[in-house]
């Protein structure tokens, strides 16, 4: 026979009820280590019946002994409950007056926030405190339903105090974030604290054992519960490569919920010891962020190495915004002997602006006006061919824009002084007025555009040339037009949509002699597909190309018919000049040869769900040779999953320098599991022109199977100059819930290997 009995601070009373059919079992757990630690901790159960209301206490048991009495003796799957709280025990004593239940042998318990069990407990019911020993925990939170940052902590300690629901502490113990019963790492420490209202949690002589080898020791280790942000210090990170060992162990400071600092010593082994340091603030109007490091002796290069980054933007009102952003390295080289792969690349002009902007209305328009005052500083290469932007100081720039039935009026201007240490210097002026008109329908479009482009120039003294001023104004005519023709068809399995759209863009712009012209800013782009629709084939407003030209294309799409997603598209175009007149990127005016141009055509997209391709390619008619082209296949069948292949030439690349030569490359990269959860990573890109590898990265990647810790290391060289190459070397040890320990690689993988895709992104939750 059960026995129920309630308990109240004034009230007392028993019922009889049927035996009670139910049972405690572990739960079941889907990936379970083999290991010594973190068996499955029980879930308590309660009678089945509804959660005892107003803080009454509910006692069930097969025997029960002292009802009546300020003390009751229960034995024989004994169940305790009040509120949220269940106490599943063999043996128990409850003392009413105190509220406290003691179970001198096996117990469980759940109180809502954690599950417990051990071999002794004391606890009260009214204030959640006690004390356990040979304990069993597991508990998260569960109130975070819609960012679930907590990972599942577990663990065992010799003996653990409760001091209320929210603050324990467990001594000689053990503890991971991982799934039940996985114990393939563990924090080991003599004391873990553990605060819910601050959400703070206290390791103290702690020790990281990764596969039962310690790793990591620290006298105290503090980290957050629930993944907001605390000061401490972060998991270190190291590497190698051709400087040697390196090591950086940052040291992050929470100084309030919007801004914070890290302070970062970095060890090179070969080149001495580095501090960086990292703010960031962000307020209701304005954010951004300081960055620098400072390498005081550099043992390699034998000198102070330096550098800083500042950004900051401010929304001074609802319409007016301002930003800086300066950026200085202490020398030329500082990027690539200090940097990776893609720092030296993506710090070449370092920019150094500050700009002001407003947006408004005027005159029924839009309205955006734009101060700027920019300059670079430029990191030379060893032939020092790179040349230096102009400085602008200052940049006003303005554009007024109105749509006025089918037209578009838009006005633009610019006034900019150009300053440079060996260049022409001077100020320009620009006015641009343009109307553009637009006729289209479900089938077809036709939208003619006339403009005047103006520019004025008051230049300085030069070499033997005095100052003097100087203007070009131009009229600009364009017209774009293009039809749609659809039919349905197969492909591949698919019901498709396929599109013809043929296209023609004629644009008319005078002859002008331009080599008198400073040229400031302008550059010749890149001949493509859709340079064939631009009026200018220069950027920049210093060159301006002479034109009475017809530009002829077409271009074919398939789309899926069942969903609009589009699976493919195919193109080819060429221009026709009307007359030879031209004006190349000097100013001066030429005669070309032909009456046509080259031809360009590509084609790409995602034929199946699995496959993706694309390629391009630049025919020279004139001299029948091909200019550029390039072939991109990939096969990415799922996350994780992807092989690719690049196959391009272009005669005129600047692949390790601003000169430009010829290139002819094959470039593979691949990401693929080859035995549960052991991945391998790999790209090669290789020069068939120089017989050389311009880029060689590879690697591998292992997830455990239980989700909890994942493993990446990767290789990899790459030119920084013509016959010179570095070596870098990427270790990282990722443990869900505490971060990474290593040099992360990811940023190169997905720059090298198309398709790349994290499969461990979960774990840093």
């Amino acid at each position: 026979m059960r026995y129920f009995f309630y308990f109240r601070p004034t009230v007392l009373f028993c019922a009889l009820s049927v035996v009670f059919s139910g049972s405690l079992k572990a739960e079941n757990t889907a990936c379970y280590a083999q290991g010594k630690h973190f068996a499955p901790v029980p879930n308590a159960q309660n009678s089945g019946m509804p959660i005892p209301a107003n803080s009454a206490v509910r006692l069930t048991a097969d025997e029960v002994s002292g009802v009546g009495q300020k003390e009751a003796q229960a034995s024989g799957d004994v169940i305790v409950e009040r509120d949220d709280q269940v106490i599943n025990a063999h043996t128990i004593a409850y003392d009413e007056t105190s509220n406290q239940v003691v179970s001198p042998n096996d117990f469980i318990l759940r109180n809502g926030v954690a599950n417990l069990s051990g071999s002794r407990l004391a606890y009260n019911l009214q204030t959640a405190q006690g004390t356990a020993e040979g304990v069993r925990f597991a508990y998260n939170d569960e109130t975070q339903d819609d960012y679930r940052r907590i990972a599942r902590l577990q663990g065992e300690a010799d003996s653990m105090q409760m001091f209320g629901k929210n603050y324990y502490r467990m001594n000689n113990a053990i503890a991971n974030t991982c799934n039940t019963g996985d114990d393939s790492w563990y924090i080991k420490a003599s004391q873990i604290d553990t605060d819910r209202e601050k959400n703070i949690g206290v390791a103290r002589h702690a020790r990281l054992v990764f596969k039962g080898v310690p790793i990591i020791y620290s006298p105290w280790l503090d980290f957050p519960l629930n993944g907001n942000r605390k000061s401490g210090f972060l998991a270190p990170t190291f590497g190698g490569g051709s400087d040697g060992f390196e090591l950086a162990v940052p040291y992050y400071l929470n100084l309030a919920p919007n801004y914070d600092a890290t302070l970062t010593p970095h060890y090179y082994s070969r080149r001495g010891l580095a501090m960086a340091a990292e703010t960031r603030y962000l307020f209701e109007n304005f954010g951004g962020k300081l960055w620098g490091e400072w390498l005081p002796n550099d043992q390699l290069a034998d000198k102070e190495r330096r550098v800083i980054h500042f950004q900051h933007n401010h929304d001074l009102s609802g319409s007016l915004k301002m930003g800086i952003d300066y950026h200085q390295a202490g020398d030329d080289n500082y990027y690539r002997d200090l940097g990776g792969r893609l720092d030296s690349a993506e710090n070449v002009n370092l920019n150094r602006q500050i700009w002001l902007s407003h947006n408004g209305r005027l005159l029924g328009g839009a309205i955006n006006t734009k101060l700027n005052v920019q300059r670079y500083q430029t990191l030379q290469d060893e032939q020092r061919t790179l040349k230096e932007p102009y400085r602008l100081l200052p940049q006003l720039s303005t554009q007024w824009t109105n749509n006025i039935d089918r037209a578009k009026i838009s006005v633009s201007g610019e006034l900019t002084r150009f300053e440079h240490r060996s260049l022409q210097e001077g100020t320009r002026e620009v006015l641009y007025p343009t109307a553009r008109w637009d006729f289209s329908n479900q089938w077809g479009f036709l939208r003619p555009k006339v403009g005047v482009h103006a520019t004025a120039y008051q230049l300085d003294d030069y070499q033997k040339i005095k100052g003097h001023s100087t203007t070009r104004v131009l009229p600009i005519f364009s017209v774009d037009s293009g039809v749609q023709f659809e039919r349905n068809t197969q492909m591949f399995g698919r019901n498709l949509t396929q599109t013809l759209e043929p296209r023609l863009f004629y644009t008319y712009i005078p002859t002008r002699e331009q080599n008198h012209l400073p040229n400031f800013d302008s550059s010749e782009n890149t001949f493509t597909y859709e340079q064939l629709f631009r009026e200018n084939r220069f950027s920049g407003n210093d060159r301006i190309n002479a034109a009475n030209q017809l530009s002829t294309a077409v271009m074919s799409r398939f789309y899926d018919s069942d969903t609009g997603v589009e699976r493919f598209k195919a193109g080819l175009g060429q221009r026709f000049y009307l007359k030879r007149d031209d004006v190349d990127l000097s100013g001066h005016i030429n005669q070309r040869k032909e009456n046509r141009s080259d031809f360009v055509a590509f084609l790409g997209g995602n034929i199946t769900d699995k496959w993706y391709v694309q390629g391009d390619v630049h025919y020279n008619e004139k001299q029948k040779r091909t200019e550029s082209y390039a072939t991109h296949a990939m096969y990415h069948p799922a996350a994780g999953k992807t092989v690719s292949v690049r196959f391009g030439y272009d005669r005129n690349s600047s692949w390790y320098s601003d000169e430009k030569n010829e290139l002819k490359f094959i470039d593979a990269g691949v990401q693929w599991p080859i035995y549960k959860g052991l991945s391998v990573v790999a790209r090669q890109n290789y020069s068939l022109t120089h017989h050389k590898a311009l880029d060689s990265l590879a690697g591998f990647q292992y997830d455990a199977k239980c989700g909890c810790w994942s493993f990446k290391a990767v290789a990899q060289r790459y030119i920084t100059d013509y016959d010179k190459t570095k070596n870098a070397f990427f270790f990282q040890l990722q443990l869900r819930g505490l971060g990474g320990l290593g040099s992360s690689a990811d940023k190169e993988l997905r720059y090298a290997i198309p398709g790349y895709s994290l499969t461990d992104k979960d774990l840093s939750r």
